[in-house]
């Protein structure tokens, strides 16, 4: 049992899995979109069932002989469409369509009704008013004819049976939102469905959609199509085999599966609005009617491939495309137009793979109607058969128009297709013809029949001597009457010169002749070629012309050749009667201007003589120098080959680059220095227009430009300009060399004294102060009016009585005489008084002026602590450095910190003025770096952030954040240092290894210095230099205690005599160090009044229990546990120490 259900299950595994591979592999090898049994992948026609076979593959054949509809159409060919009836009405008419069997036609109307009428009879067959009030937008006949769907203005559609035109279920709302409007109804190819395409009404904002209505009960299928969420649509299509749908929106158009709802294909390239679209009977094109783009409009076809859409062409229009609808068999495709312009009202037939144009028409025809007075073909719908089009018209030429196509234009009796009888007419537009035999074209009807064909059983394309006979060399003249059979250019040669009467040729851009073939003269044997074109040969018969005439001239010396050109390149000239080689023909450009005269002149005119052999000719009788116009022509100077116009007949040519050339070609003139033959009135040679004296021959020129008043430059002449290159001189009454106008260059303030001619100071006596002047001015640059012949002129600025060049200050009238000359007035008891009268000085400070300064600070001799040290002056202090203390910032590497730099001071002066014991500050920290002063020692003096050592251990006391090496102990002197985290600087290292015996787990042991407390085993756990017994230990402390004693009362000693000898050095300024003394013991008093309110604060906390406050004030709360051995010992042996230490001795009161 168990083992068949394992193979149960495993065999239903195995059929499963089968079945799932079998449905993944079938669409694979059996895609089959339009079900006409022809895989996708090899059929022509995959969105249209179909079977032909022969030219495509799965594509529909009506007819089934194996070719398909496309190419085994029954459309015509050259249908020529002509108006069969016209029902014309008061109302637009806005759509129409046929029946499938091409038996009526349904119409929709702006009156709101819906009509079908029969489309041979043109009979009402039966009508029914779809709306009240509005109008019918669209209507449409079901494929198989039984229903007609209508669109209406009030958002609503109606879908009617065909027979009886009776609702099957009443109106349909498709109303999607305000401002909508139904554009169009199409039924599916199955008749199922009806496509609804909604845009907007107006300008309203609604977003449109495609809905797709079941035609069984009325019911929306689905949700509405609206691919990328367009605002509205105009127009849909189905595909052939129902599967998708295209719809038209604002500028793009998408094709849709109906059952996904996936958009398969985008156009995106059509214009604005896409009025109409619809997708041909086999599936592979769609076409599109595009709206006004501001300057036209367009109708496009789309290509359908394996990859998307293609447009295959495009054609403009004058107006907004309105309807297309595809003839039955996909050849063709018929569009119609809106009212504008030429293409206004109008119909246009194409063929549907190439675009070309097969036929034009309208109501009226086209360009019967202009600007905007056209109609409007608002609906278009072709018959199955292809015989019929029919048209709804609005605006103008309102009504229903039906179209026949006439397939015997002619009216031969021989219709343009085949109609079943096997007759088809050669020559449809054309009725003396029908039948071609030979089919070359030309109907075997003679003549006066059109065109007869001459060798009706023979193929031929001659045309001109006959029709329709061999050409071999295709030139249009048969072959028997061709004179040169096998040359398409020529056929006759009338003069048997053997160039042949069709002249033909090439032209450059002067219109020369080249390739020239054929006979230009063909009943001139003579002649043949006229390469310049002006009817004259280009040989010629006179033998001596070969000597003269270029040999790359065209033509031949032909010794009987008449109408010779013996300017074969010249169109204009032909004929030269005196042999110099210019034409007779005046008319040219070049014609001879004697024609009987031998000449070479080539300017004025051509062929005449000229002397001089500048172009120019020779003045005659009839050709003067001048013409009436007063316009140069012949050569005014015959013998100068340099020039050759002399309009003003003086003498010199007009020429600039030539001889003698006349600067007044339009004036005579004699003018010959300044300029040649220009006017010159006084006749000195000079021209008018540049002699500013033209009456005087005496003087021609004013070099300065000043006034003619002034007189010429010529000093000889009339009235001489004694500045001559100067504009504002030309008089000097008093021959001084300076110009009597004072405001001009070099002026003369004295015109009447030649002594004199200038007043810089404008005081009225002159510069020049020399020896044999007149009333020199002795200050002749400032204005004066002393009369003093010594001082004359001189002025006295600050008015205090002493002229300037007396004056030592001629601007302080409180100041005149400096005796020292030190700047310094000599009026001591006035501003500006000198100190020292006869002392040259320059001192300035401490109100002392004018007296000396040696070294220039500005403080004089007798004020200055340090007169020859220009950068102090004051010592308040008395201890020898001058107040000024300044420094420059230097920097040394730490010798026992190599990665530490230290910065010092380089200083100046006294850093502390009003101390007498310091003077220095090296590091900059504000302690001074005598450590032998009572006030702020600096132990640190290369050190800013140290300065006091309270246990002398050299780690300073100072704590602060920045502070180098700050002693964790500082008032117990120690070795320990920060080598850890938890390291400290300058406190007890008993067994020296650096780390501090507060932080060492092993006080005794130099070999173990890190570790927590208590947590290491230490090997020594006792001062290894003690010893067992208490005597020892006694003997040791005594011993120790008397080392000791001796080594501090050693130091005492050594202390005390430096204290002696610096109180002996410091003996001058006693009373001083007295008073400083003084205030120390102040200072003192006052810190031990201080300390004594602290200590009793911290008592009064510590009592109160407020242990916080008392910290803050210096408090350290007491170890409850009893100190170590070993401490105890090192405190008992301080306490040893202290009391040795003798009492010091005041030194002050020694009375030293």
């Amino acid at each position: 049992m168990l083992v068949r259900t394992f193979m149960t299950y495993r065999w239903s595994s195995i059929f499963i899995a089968g079945l799932f591979l079998l449905m993944m592999a079938l669409p694979l090898v059996s895609a089959d979109s339009d079900g006409d049994g022809i895989a996708d992948s090899s059929d022509d026609c995959k969105w249209s069932y179909g079977t032909s076979s022969v030219d495509k593959v799965g594509c529909p054949d009506r007819d089934n002989d194996g070719t398909s509809d496309f190419n085994d159409g029954w459309a015509a060919n050259n249908p020529n469409f002509e108006n069969e009836f016209t029902i014309s009405s008061n109302q637009d008419y806005n759509d129409v369509d046929f029946s499938s069997d091409g038996i009526n036609i349904v119409t929709g109307d702006e009156d709101g009704w819906v009509r079908i009428w029969n489309a041979s009879s043109f009979v009402n067959l039966k009508s029914v008013q779809a709306i009240n009030n509005g109008e019918v937008t669209s209507v449409a006949y079901s494929p198989d004819g039984n229903y007609v769907a209508a669109g209406l203005e009030d958002d609503s559609i109606n879908i009617y049976y065909a027979s009886n035109i009776t609702s099957i279920h009443g109106s349909i709302s498709v109303d999607v939102g305000s401002g909508d409007l139904v554009n169009d109804v199409e039924f599916s190819p199955d008749s199922s469905l009806v496509a609804v395409s909604i845009t907007r009404s107006g300008s309203g904002n609604t977003n449109g959609q495609v809905l797709l209505i079941k035609v069984s009960d009325g019911q929306q299928l689905g949700n509405g199509i609206n691919p990328n969420g367009e605002d509205r649509f105009y127009s849909a299509a189905f595909s052939p085999d129902g599967t998708h749908i295209a719809v038209a929106a604002n500028g793009d158009f998408y094709v849709v599966n109906i059952s996904s709802r996936a958009t398969a294909f985008t156009a995106t390239s059509p214009p604005g609005q896409i009025n109409d679209i619809d997708w041909s009977p086999d599936g592979n094109y769609i076409s599109m009617c595009g709206g006004w783009e501001g300057n036209g409009a367009s109708f496009d076809m789309y290509e359908l491939t394996s990859t998307g859409l293609s447009r295959i062409w495009e054609k403009s229009t004058t107006s907004s495309c309105l309807e297309a609808d595809f003839s039955a068999d996909g050849r063709q495709i018929a569009n119609g137009h809106s009212y504008y312009q030429g293409d206004g009202g109008s119909v246009k037939v194409f063929y549907t793979d190439t675009g070309v144009l097969v036929d034009f028409f309208g109501a009226p025809a086209p360009n019967g109607c202009g600007g905007n007075n056209c109609g409007q073909v608002n609906g278009l719908s072709w018959s199955s058969d292809g015989m019929k089009l029919v048209t709804t018209y609005g605006r103008n030429d309102e009504g229903i128009h039906f179209w026949i196509a006439d397939i015997d234009e002619d009216n031969d009796g021989y219709n343009t297709t085949d109609q079943g009888d096997g007759v088809v007419d050669a020559f449809p537009t054309e009725g003396t013809q029908w039948d071609d035999s030979d089919g070359d074209g030309y109907g075997d009807n003679p003549a006066p029949a059109f065109q007869p064909d001459e060798c009706p059983l023979t193929f031929g394309v001659s045309t001109e001597d006959r029709f329709g006979c061999p050409d071999g060399d295709g030139d249009g003249w048969s072959d028997g009457g061709d004179w040169a059979p096998n040359n398409q250019e020529q056929w006759i040669d009338s003069d048997g010169d053997g160039y042949g009467d069709n002249y033909l040729y090439d032209e450059d851009q002067n219109f020369f002749h080249l390739n020239q073939r054929g006979d230009a003269y063909p009943n001139n044997p003579s002649q043949w070629n006229d390469t310049d074109g002006d009817g004259y040969g280009d040989n010629f018969a006179n033998s001596s012309w070969i000597q003269i005439r270029p040999n790359t001239w065209p033509g031949e010396l032909i010794a009987t050749a008449t109408e010779v050109d013996a300017f074969p390149l010249d169109r204009t000239q032909w004929i030269d009667s005196d042999g110099d080689w210019y034409g007779d023909n005046p008319q040219s450009d070049v014609g001879d201007g004697c024609v009987l005269t031998f000449g070479d002149s080539k300017y004025d005119r051509f062929g005449c003589i000229d002397s001089d052999g500048d172009g120019w000719s020779d003045p005659t009788a009839n050709w003067g120098a001048v013409d009436s116009s007063g316009y140069c022509q012949a050569d005014g100077l015959p013998l100068d080959p340099t020039q050759w116009c002399d309009v003003d007949q003086d003498g010199y040519g007009e020429n600039l680059t030539g001889n003698n050339p006349d600067e007044c070609p339009n004036v005579y003139g004699t003018s010959s220095i300044d300029r040649l033959g220009c006017l010159d009135t006084d006749g000195d040679g000079y021209s008018d227009q540049g002699d500013p004296f033209p009456n005087d021959s005496t003087q021609w020129a004013n070099r300065d430009g000043d006034s003619l008043d002034c007189g010429g430059d010529n000093q000889s002449g009339n009235n001489p300009d004694m500045f001559p290159d100067d504009p504002t001189q030309c008089r000097d009454t008093d021959g001084d060399g300076y110009g009597d106008n004072s405001a001009g260059n070099n002026g003369d303030a004295f015109k009447f004294e030649p002594t004199q001619w200038s007043d810089s100071d404008g005081d009225g006596f002159g510069d020049n102060n020399q020896s044999g002047a007149i009333n020199g001015d002795m200050c002749p640059l400032r204005a004066g009016s002393s009369p003093n012949p010594a001082t004359r002129g001189c002025p006295d600025t600050d008015g205090d009585g002493f002229v300037d060049p007396e004056d030592a200050f001629p601007e302080n009238p409180l100041q005149w005489a400096d005796q020292d000359g030190d700047g310094y007035g000599d009026e001591v008891n006035r501003p500006g008084g000198d100190d020292c009268l006869t002392e040259y000085g320059t001192s300035v400070e401490m109100n002392r002026f004018g007296c000396p300064d040696s070294d220039g600070d500005g403080w004089a001799d007798v004020d200055d602590v340090f007169p020859n040290d220009g950068n102090q002056w004051v010592d308040t202090d008395n201890d020898g450095y001058g107040d000024n203390y300044y420094w420059t910032n230097l920097t040394i590497i730490d010798e026992q910190d190599p990665s530490r730099e230290i910065t010092y001071r380089d200083q100046y002066g006294d850093a502390f003025p009003e101390e007498i014991e310091q003077w220095n500050d090296t590091d900059g920290d504000g302690y001074g770096d005598n450590i032998s002063s009572y006030f702020k020692p600096d132990f640190f003096p290369l050190d800013s952030t140290q300065w006091s050592d309270n246990d002398g251990d050299g780690f300073g006391d100072n704590f602060t954040l920045g502070a180098y090496q700050p002693d964790d102990c500082p008032d117990i002197a120690g070795t320990s240092r920060k080598t850890t985290n938890n390291g400290q600087w300058g406190c007890i290292d008993s067994d020296g290894d650096g780390a501090s015996d507060l932080v060492d787990p092993c006080p005794w042991d130099p070999e173990v210095s890190e570790g927590r407390v208590g947590s290491v085993v230490c090997s020594i756990t006792s001062n290894p230099n003690s010893e067992d017994s208490s005597s020892e230990s006694s003997k040791s402390d005594s011993d120790s205690s008397n080392q000791t004693l001796i080594i501090m009362s050693a130091v005492i000693v050594f202390l005390l005599s430096i204290i002696i000898v610096a109180q002996f050095a410091k003996a001058a300024g006693k009373k001083k160090l007295m008073r400083a003394r003084e205030a120390e013991k102040m200072v003192d008093l006052a810190f031990s009044e201080e300390e004594d309110r602290r200590l009793a604060w911290i008592d009064h906390y510590v009592a109160s229990g407020q242990l916080e406050e008392a910290k803050a004030l210096g408090w350290i709360e007491p170890i409850t546990t009893e100190a170590p051995q070993w401490k105890q010992y090192e405190l008992q042996q301080k306490a040893e120490q202290d009391a040795a230490i003798p009492t010091m001795v005041n030194l002050d009161d020694l009375g030293l």
